[in-house]
């Protein structure tokens, strides 16, 4: 069933917040995707659960447009960022530096 959610690059909601610069991970039908974007202009990780084929617009979702979730910054995300491919967290860390302890 893997195509029948509404693949991650195509999620641009809200628009006047939300631009997507990389889907970092795409998890497939069902699951996550974590995603390196700019809210209200600032870098951010988003996060959204993937639709499926019988709920394809997924979650969080506002007036039945697919959105997403910002990852907060700290242990939080830094864990999500340890997590991806070594060149997806090269990609994060030009954006969005790694902070001072």
């Amino acid at each position: 069933m893997a195509g029948k959610y509404i693949r991650p690059e195509l999620v641009i909601s809200p628009k006047a917040h939300w631009s997507l610069i990389d889907v970092l991970d795409d998890q497939e039908d069902g699951n996550i995707s974590v995603a390196l974007g700019r809210w209200d202009n600032s870098p951010v990780l988003g996060m959204r659960w993937n639709g499926t084929h019988d709920s394809p617009i997924g979650n969080p979702q506002s007036r039945g447009l697919p959105t997403w979730f910002i990852v907060p910054e700290g242990n939080l995300s830094e864990a999500l960022i340890k997590e991806l491919r070594p060149e997806k967290q090269t990609l994060v860390r030009n954006f969005i530096p790694k902070p001072a302890r």
